[in-house]
């Protein structure tokens, strides 16, 4: 009699446990995660920086990568140390994104790995696919599976060329969400796709000679913030063409305004801001749509807070006029080549 009182007894408490049991984890799956825009590969990595620079190309390229460019960045003045970008470009993973939103996509094809150097030596680390996903695929949870298995594969491809610690600490701003709210509530937060602007419009459709003119105006070092291009990636299935942009002192300026960011541990290095070297290059992306054709980049600010945001609101609000600068002056070059060419600016 006991135990079939014990088990007419347990079964409903089993089947009920078993129901919070399930509704928990269902409920837990359904949790926004936390990303940082930042992930750490690989901390006081072993060799010289040239060595480890030819341990990840090579690594790249074995790995299926195309290795777009490989950027030295300019640091503030009396920094000691060095950082180099590697953009990597894997063409079945761009067209999952370009699949996804061929608006909002070409914003985020592009892989960005950075070597740096600092007070404890030299690491790598990465723009988490994470975070950029969330926010320029404009879905927090929709593309999870596909940025986690394109994160594990970069990670793999380092650490499985390049010895040090092996660490996946992150960094940067750290958010729950995609979506980007604004700095003290007025300014530069929004959906993403609202943040792509027209930079320039141009009347007619020949869209291989307006990427030509602007593939050549971008050439040209730009005055004050030296904005040039190095690298290109044409999409034709959706009349797209991305630039990639870098310069300095543009880059050596924004290391200097984030320092350490939110990252305590840093503040007290000569020169922090190195750690957010793969911001750059930015965007310039050339789309053909009917009869016009449209040079487009993201907000000014808006992109700033994408990678910089925890240099803090005050460091924001004070430099706020030096990323609408960098894009005046980037536009004013293509603006000028594409009039040169008789091309009609709208």
């Amino acid at each position: 009699m006991r135990n079939n009182f014990s088990l007419r007894v347990s079964s409903p408490l089993v089947i009920f446990l078993a129901g919070i049991f399930i509704a928990a984890t269902l409920f837990a799956g359904s949790q926004k995660k936390d990303y940082y825009v930042y992930q750490y590969v690989i901390q006081k990595a072993e060799g010289s920086f040239d060595e480890i620079s030819r341990e990840l190309v090579n690594s790249a390229k074995e790995n299926g990568w195309q290795v777009l460019a490989q950027v030295d960045n300019g640091v503030p003045k009396k920094c000691p140390y060095k950082a180099r970008v590697f953009v990597l470009y894997d063409s079945a993973y761009a067209e999952k994104i370009m699949e996804a939103n061929s608006k909002t996509g070409p914003f985020a094809v592009v892989d960005r790995i950075n070597l740096f150097q600092d007070e404890n030596g030299t690491h790598i680390s990465l723009v988490n696919p994470h975070s950029i996903n969330r926010t320029i695929l404009m879905n927090d949870t929709a593309y999870e599976k596909m940025s986690e298995e394109h994160l594990q594969a970069l990670r793999k491809m380092i650490t499985g060329s390049v010895k040090g610690t092996v660490s996946d600490k992150g960094y940067g701003q750290k958010r729950s969400k995609g979506y980007i709210g604004k700095t003290m509530g007025i300014m530069a937060g929004g959906s993403f796709d609202g943040k792509i602007k027209d930079g320039i419009e141009v009347n007619g459709s020949d869209l291989e000679k307006v990427v030509s003119v602007v593939n050549t105006a971008l050439m040209q070092a730009g005055p004050k913030w030296g904005t040039h291009e190095v690298y290109k990636v044409d999409f034709p299935k959706y009349k797209t063409v991305l630039f990639g942009v870098t310069g300095t002192p543009m880059d050596s300026k924004s290391f200097e305004i984030v320092r350490a960011g939110s990252d305590n541990s840093r503040k007290h290095f000569k020169c922090p801001g190195l750690a957010h070297a793969a911001a750059y290059p930015l965007e310039v992306v050339v789309v053909k749509e009917n009869s016009k054709i449209r040079v487009t980049l993201v907000d000014e600010m808006f992109r700033m807070k994408m990678y910089f945001e925890d240099a803090g609101k005050w460091a924001f609000m004070k430099h706020m006029g030096m990323p609408g600068s960098i894009q005046d002056e980037l536009l004013h070059k293509m603006r000028v080549a594409l009039k040169l060419q008789g091309l009609k600016v709208l």
